[in-house]
């Protein structure tokens, strides 16, 4: 060995030594390089074994993904809609605060937790929307629209939820078509750059962001805009205005005002707030009487008339009056004896009778309520009217337990009534109703801002009710296209089904604004009468039921007798339940109402009446209760009553009713 080459082998012998002496951390770290490289190349060979189909599909499907959540993520941040407050028009606006502000303009601000989570949402109220030209505006008239005006903030403060809802409602509307629109425009670059790229849009995008400052200037745009989006949420600005002991054990606890509202929510707040707990206490105890009187109604067969006060019902008496009223019918009306049969043949049952309007419990399910030689409500157009060899069917109570098959809720009146509307949808719910029926007036001018109206009518019917409305002469247009927006079906002269009943009606003839009343189109309520019993006897038209608003329509119908039974309101008067021998079949005519002074927010003044219909498999009536609503809070639900007689009238009215003159209202 030569002696030159010594210190390299020397050299040598000591890299040796130090990389013996490396630590075990530089081989663990190339252990895990190699195991991630290991890792990834298994990957790639997986997904470079999958079918050209398979990889597109799976690349379009997580670009969609990744530009959806991103588009709805910039869509509902930058949000805005119109929805009403009050009877004011408002803007809303998404922000990323999580706070709910409405702007009061000069009157200062409210301020609360928002509703949607991390989105915040900003109101800016506007003007209250005008109803009136120059040459149209009166004392009385304004009086009339301050009032309406008035019983909207009344609505407004005692379900804030309902406002908040629908506003909510509209930003996620437009939030949806903003993300739509995003979601378009970059499928459409894409498409546009894979076009460009001649299909290598990948290989295109990784050139560029081979650059030198490509890649940096992405990431600090990218940067930016994350910071853009999370400094309005984490920045911790003192939230404007102070919370009031005053509005306490509301639903506006938690929210903080400013400004001069502040000082008038000070001032007027415990007038405020002791009109909405009476509001509220009145409205619980008529809820629970409700509902104890229906379950000791349906104890008894709905046989007798049960009122149900503080929650509890007289179940003793109720029992003792339903066996009382029992034994008076079987006293009066004894089944007779079966007939002798000849020998050899099986004998005949007993036929068996009660009066027209006793308990139908009573009354056997085949057995006619009215003379046989009248065509029952329900039987075709056309047929005879004498001599008829079937009889009616049955109705009643006990008919209802056998053969009612649709039951209906039946509505008229509500004028923005909230808590009377939600009584109504707790009706629907304790009767298993199918189908609740509003017979008109809904609102109390038909403005824009008492979309309110329609959302709590809405929302308080019970999912999978089917609904129908018609619109009565404080209704609009504008009310008619917010109940087709929510799912309701409106009666628009033509035959329309639901819940299996072939139903008939149309717009009201007039239209009641705060100014005063006048006639709505060309057509009067008599000539729009004509119009529908024309429609109700043509061939195949097979109409169950006319739900119109106004009963001044019901004299053609009548006349001409297609439809069996006829539905109104209007009159603010229940009187009942009156049959008319029909041109060619028994018309029913049924007009119901709440008292003028129940028609406002607050407890009911006067007598506010609910209707319960049971219909068989072929539309036929074969029962009806009432069920009133009374001043003191107190709940009376109705015996299920037949379909009276032809000649009857008034069956089942108030005694308002019986007392009123004939005199038309203009209400």
């Amino acid at each position: 060995m030569s002696p030159v080459a010594a210190p390299d082998e020397a050299d040598e012998a000591d890299g040796g030594a130090d990389e013996a002496t490396a630590p075990d951390v530089a081989d663990g770290a190339d252990g895990g390089d190699r195991g991630a490289r290991g890792l990834a190349g298994a990957c790639g060979r997986w997904w470079d074994a999958r079918s050209v189909a398979f990889r597109k599909i799976t690349r379009t499907l997580v670009l969609l993904l990744l530009t959806g959540a991103v588009s709805l993520l910039v869509g509902l941040s930058t949000a805005t809609a119109s929805s009403p407050v009050g009877p004011h028009e408002a803007v809303w606006s998404t922000t990323l605060n999580s706070r709910l502000t409405l702007d009061l303009g000069p009157l200062g601000t409210i301020s609360h937790a928002s509703p949607a989570g991390p989105f915040g949402v900003d109101v800016v109220i506007g003007e209250i929307p005008g109803e009136f030209s120059s040459s149209q505006v009166d004392t009385d008239s304004l009086g009339q629209a301050l009032s309406a005006d008035g019983s909207s903030y009344l609505a407004l403060i005692s379900r804030p939820e309902l406002t908040i809802q629908a506003g909510l409602h509209a930003l996620v509307a437009d939030g949806l078509r903003r993300a739509g629109l995003i979601e378009s425009v970059v499928l459409c670059l894409v498409a546009a750059g894979r076009l460009a790229a001649r299909g290598r849009l990948r290989d295109a995008v990784r050139d560029g962001l081979s650059g030198t400052w490509a890649s940096p200037l992405i990431g600090v745009t990218a940067v930016v805009a994350v910071l853009g989006l999370l400094v309005p949420v984490l920045r911790s600005d003192a939230v404007p205005g102070t919370r009031l002991d005053v509005l306490a054990h509301t639903p506006l606890a938690q929210a903080r005002l400013s400004g001069r509202i502040a000082d008038v929510v000070q001032a007027y707040g415990d007038q405020i707030v002791g009109r909405l707990e009476s509001n509220q206490a009145f409205y619980a105890q008529a809820e629970d009487n409700l509902a104890a009187a229906w379950r000791a109604s349906q104890e008894v067969g709905g046989i007798v008339d049960v009122t149900a006060a503080s929650g509890t019902v007289d179940t003793a008496a109720v029992r003792e009056q339903a066996e009382a009223a029992a034994a008076r019918n079987s006293a009066a009306f004894p089944s007779p004896a079966p007939t002798p049969s000849p020998p050899g043949t099986s004998p005949s049952p007993a036929p068996t009778s009660s009066p027209p309007g006793a308990p139908a419990s009573l009354t056997s399910p085949d057995e006619p309520t009215g003379p046989s030689s009248s065509s029952s409500p329900g039987a075709s157009p056309g047929a005879p009217t004498s001599e008829s060899t079937t009889p009616p069917p049955s109705t009643g109570a006990q008919a209802v337990a056998e053969h009612g098959r649709t039951t209906v809720v039946l509505t008229t009146d509500l004028h923005c009534n909230l808590d009377v509307i939600a009584l109504a949808g707790r009706l629907d719910g304790l009767s298993g109703a199918r189908l609740h029926l509003d017979d008109g007036d809904l609102t109390m001018t038909g403005s824009s801002p008492e979309q309110v109206c329609v959302d709590a009518l809405t929302n308080a019917i019970p999912s999978g009710v089917e609904r129908v409305a018609t619109i009565g002469n404080h209704d609009s247009e504008t009310t008619a296209n917010q109940l087709r927006a929510r799912g309701w079906t409106v009666t628009d002269g033509t035959v329309q089904t639901a819940a299996g009943l072939r139903i008939l009606g149309d717009v009201d003839a007039d239209r009641s604004p705060a100014g005063g009343t006048y006639q709505r189109g060309s057509e009067n309520s008599a000539q729009i009468g004509a119009r529908l019993a024309r429609t109700s006897c043509r061939a195949g038209a097979d109409v169950d039921v006319v739900l119109i608003h106004q009963p001044y329509t019901f004299g053609p119908l009548v006349s001409e007798g297609c439809a069996p039974l006829l539905l109104a309101g209007h009159l603010h008067q229940e009187k009942g339940m009156s049959v008319t021998q029909g041109g060619n079949t028994v018309v029913a005519q049924l007009i119901s109402g709440a008292g003028k002074g129940g028609t406002s927010i607050g407890p009911v003044t006067e007598d506010a009446y609910l209707h319960v219909l049971s219909f068989d498999e072929n539309g036929v009536l074969r029962g009806w209760r009432a069920v009133v609503i009374h001043p003191d809070a107190s709940v009376t639900v109705g015996a299920w009553m037949g379909v009276p007689e032809p000649g009857s009238t008034l069956v089942g009215a108030s005694q308002d009713a019986l007392e009123a003159t004939a005199a038309p209202s203009d209400d």
